[in-house]
């Protein structure tokens, strides 16, 4: 994502359970103050890396008669080496979504693979040991749950908590999400997910650096991409029917140490160079091999069996 793009995002007054006051409260700007301090942030050789919540498959909705409404929330936390947080509105804040209808066994179509929701965002900051985040989905039942106001439960709570720093993320997530847990009533619901989603600062990989990743219980699966906002590339997301044949390129080729990441909802996916993709293995990593830079120079192609969708990622070595 440009920068420019981000600092937008970042500084979106209208985001989910986000007010005015809030914002002055949380010293949210404007994005041509956002985009500053984020150059501001900027290594030589190192990017922001944002953490994004590609799709969700329930597997169970809980319900016996109809559909379930399913609704997601999320709280994110960076820790430095000590183990010590900090309150940072910029590195993402808390968000979700409101009840959406899709029963067991179906992906939840309101989440977009072209617009995907920004969880987190790491800043290129060698203090930052790891990214924490706490991600809930639920099954709705009862009184109808009012997202937007407990979003807006959860931003008061956090705007309450001193900068820091402070022992552990569950000094920021614990408070945050006990605020959105009461607004919600949301001991009436079935829990699906809620749990911390943690990346860390690898040796090789830091915080799972242009790969896609999964949070998986009995109940629902969560895909989540984390992309360097400097060095990642997106082909697609196309539709794909039976038959349909779609040849990926990104604007530079591939080289050896790149790391490509596929991704597909729906139907099957064939992919000429690496495999299948399907319902119960909808996505996969691959770090370019610089022996197979030649056959892949003019890109590959994946194939349909049925109504799909596909997204791929490149980052560059």
């Amino acid at each position: 994502m440009a920068l420019d793009e981000l600092a937008r995002g970042l500084s979106d007054l209208s985001r989910v359970g986000l007010t005015p006051e809030l914002a002055e409260k949380l010293g949210i700007r404007d994005a041509d103050v956002t985009r500053g301090r984020l150059m501001a942030q900027l290594d030589d050789d190192k990017a922001h890396l944002g953490v994004y919540l590609l799709a969700c498959y329930v597997v169970d909705d809980t319900d016996f008669w109809g559909d379930g409404e399913i609704y997601w929330w999320s709280i994110p936390a960076l820790v430095d080496g000590d183990g010590k947080v900090t309150r940072d509105p910029l590195g993402a804040l808390l968000t979700g979504m409101p009840p959406h209808k899709v029963g067991s066994l179906e992906w939840m179509t309101n989440l977009s693979l072209a617009a995907p929701p920004l969880l987190a965002m790491i800043p290129p900051d060698d203090s930052i040991a790891s990214c924490v985040i706490r991600l809930a989905v639920y099954d709705d039942d009862e009184k109808p749950a009012d997202l937007p106001a407990s979003i807006t439960a959860g931003l008061e709570a956090y705007a309450g908590i001193s900068k820091g720093p402070h022992d552990g993320p569950e000094n920021i997530i614990t408070p945050v999400r006990d605020a959105i847990w009461q607004r919600l009533q949301a001991d009436q619901d079935d829990i699906l997910i809620d749990q911390d989603l943690v990346l860390r600062r690898g040796e090789s990989v830091n915080f799972h650096r242009g790969m896609l990743g999964s949070i998986v219980n009995a109940m629902a699966r969560v895909y989540y991409f984390v992309q360097d906002e400097s060095k990642t590339e997106r082909f697609g997301p196309v539709n794909l029917h039976k038959g349909q044949i779609e040849t990926v390129r990104f604007k530079h080729k591939l080289e050896g140490g790149g790391r490509l990441a596929l991704f597909a909802r729906g139907a099957t996916v064939t992919c000429s160079a690496f495999g299948e993709l399907d319902t119960d293995m909808p996505f996969m990593n691959k770090i370019i091999d610089s022996h197979h830079e030649s056959a892949l120079s003019d890109g590959f192609n994946v194939a349909g069996t049925g109504p799909a969708k596909f997204v791929a990622y490149y980052t560059r070595p």
